[in-house]
């Protein structure tokens, strides 16, 4: 998985004047918000992100990751399974928060996936 020190220098070699837009699925959710809470970005797009940092220790992560607590002051989407967004609604805090744009879908990688999220770029004019 790719850690937060090389999604910067991938940012930065992209050579994009702008602030970027993030994608992220599973558990590199966690490197993108890492990077998202001391770093610019234009948009913030999450397929199934864990429903919590505390969960996945001990197991998943070696050492306890704090939650994270970044402003929401850019555009947010989760996009998840019925059954997932449920859970992400109960305890997760972007689930439970009004300003973020939660997407259902059946198939994260079927084409309605894929229109959704080119519907949500349109929105925000990107």
């Amino acid at each position: 998985m790719l850690s937060v020190s090389e999604l910067k220098v991938n940012l930065r070699l992209s050579g994009s004047a702008f602030p970027p837009v993030i994608f992220a699925r599973g558990f590199a959710s966690l490197v993108t918000q890492t990077y998202i809470s001391s770093n610019p970005a234009q948009g913030l797009f999450l397929i199934s992100p864990p429903l919590s940092n505390a969960s996945l220790f001990p197991g998943v992560l070696p050492t306890p990751l704090g939650e994270f607590d970044y402003e929401l002051k850019f555009p947010i989407a989760v996009m998840a399974r019925p059954a997932e967004m449920d859970q992400l609604r109960k305890y997760n805090r972007l689930g439970q928060n009004e300003l973020v744009d939660l997407i259902e879908c059946d198939n994260l990688e079927g084409r309605d996936a894929f229109m959704r999220i080119e519907q949500w770029l349109d929105q925000l004019g990107i």
